[in-house]
């Protein structure tokens, strides 16, 4: 994504073509939340996850031997985008819906903490990797696509050599239809699952419009320099880290108070980098919103887990990726429209609206589900 980004805008001269290429791209992913949980419930999840990984290894070997990587056309990043876009979709969920068929319920915090410890290490490696090769001058578009091509022959290899074996007993296969309503019913009849959808697709709405502000904020007030963007984009993957590894250390089992104090912590941040409009305060504010987010998202999955019965995990993290997904542009848009007007204030706005969102949602989950309490 890195050199897509760069390349396409470099080639094209604005961000148009980008922006239809990430459009169709969002929408691919929330048509492929709406069909993965089905199939990962009803299908072999190892499988599913090696021919998705063989998907992404084909558009990237596939658009490097056609694509001119001085002049690219439409037709050709928009169907790059798609295939990725589709591994991706389905790889996700399948991931974590088969992590309780292979580890057990104790240890699965922790796996969920390193993994996204890795998620936020490769947030830090991705743009000095990036930058170190746009400075050798033979690198170009197709040389980041055969790089990215080895690196998913490497993930479907490692998934192949996965020791995996599928329950003996899944249930009987349903339509899309009927499979995909019982899993919003299933979300329906348990407290943690709903309260946790909600939680989760609001949140990250709200960090989407966060990671929007940034640039603006940086552009306008910081002498448009883009180190310090980067220290910016540093400090929430360094949070992210400290936020995974913390729970890396934690005994005692997930309780839901812990969410909503994480997602607390992160709307105070917003407040203050809103109030306070000082370049070491949105340094301090993006490292602790970091650190909260990562712990909340997190959390949020191992309570999914332990709450969820093996064979509706496709269904139920197809379902939360439709939250994400699915409401994630709404809140660019309508927070980028936003920000022209109140610029730094708009972290101030964020998080007013993060603290109302989380009081709704939890008087909301108390008063329709009292007697489904997790």
């Amino acid at each position: 994504m890195f050199g897509l980004n760069w390349f396409v805008v470099k080639a094209s001269g604005s961000t148009a073509l980008l922006g239809i290429v990430q459009a169709v791209g969002g929408l691919t992913l929330l048509c492929g939340d709406l069909f993965c949980g089905v199939l990962i419930d009803n299908y072999n999840r190892k499988r599913i996850l090696v021919v998705s990984e063989f998907i992404c290894l084909l558009a990237c070997f596939s658009f490097a031997m056609i694509i001119d990587p001085e002049n690219p056309a439409a037709w050709q990043l928009i169907g790059l985008t798609v295939m990725l876009d589709v591994g991706v979709a389905f790889s996700f969920p399948a991931a974590k819906a088969i992590v309780p068929e292979i580890l057990a319920s104790s240890a699965l915090q922790r796996f969920n903490a390193f993994s996204n410890t890795s998620l936020n290490l490769a947030d830090i490696v991705t743009p000095l990797l990036g930058g170190l090769l746009l400075t050798l001058k033979w690198i170009d578009f197709r040389t980041f696509l055969l790089i990215n091509g080895m690196s998913f022959t490497l993930s479907f290899l490692l998934l192949v050599g996965l020791r995996y074996h599928a329950p003996a007993k899944r249930q009987t296969h349903l339509g899309f239809k009927a499979s995909l309503m019982s899993g919003f019913k299933y979300v329906g009849a348990h407290q943690t699952l709903v309260e946790n959808v909600f939680l989760s697709g609001f949140a990250n709405v709200l960090f989407a419009a966060v990671r929007l502000v940034l640039p603006f904020v940086v552009n306008h007030f910081y002498q448009a320099d883009p180190q310090k963007y980067s220290f910016l984009l540093t400090g929430l993957a360094l949070g992210g880290i400290l936020g995974g590894l913390r729970l890396t250390l934690v005994k005692r089992p997930t309780r839901r108070n812990d969410n909503y104090r994480d997602l607390v912590l992160a709307a105070v941040g917003l407040v203050v980098a809103g109030l306070v409009r000082q370049y070491w305060v949105l340094l301090l504010f993006a490292f602790v919103y970091g650190f909260a987010m990562a712990s909340f998202n997190i959390r949020a999955f191992t309570m999914t887990q332990d709450a969820t019965e093996n064979e509706y995990l496709g269904r139920i993290f197809g379902i939360w990726f439709i939250a994400l997904d699915g409401f994630q542009p709404l809140g660019s848009f309508v927070f980028g429209f936003l920000t022209d007007t109140t610029q730094n204030a708009t972290f101030l706005v964020i998080g007013v609206v993060l603290l109302i969102g989380l009081l709704l949602i939890r008087l909301g989950i108390n008063h329709v589900l009292p007697s489904t309490r997790d």
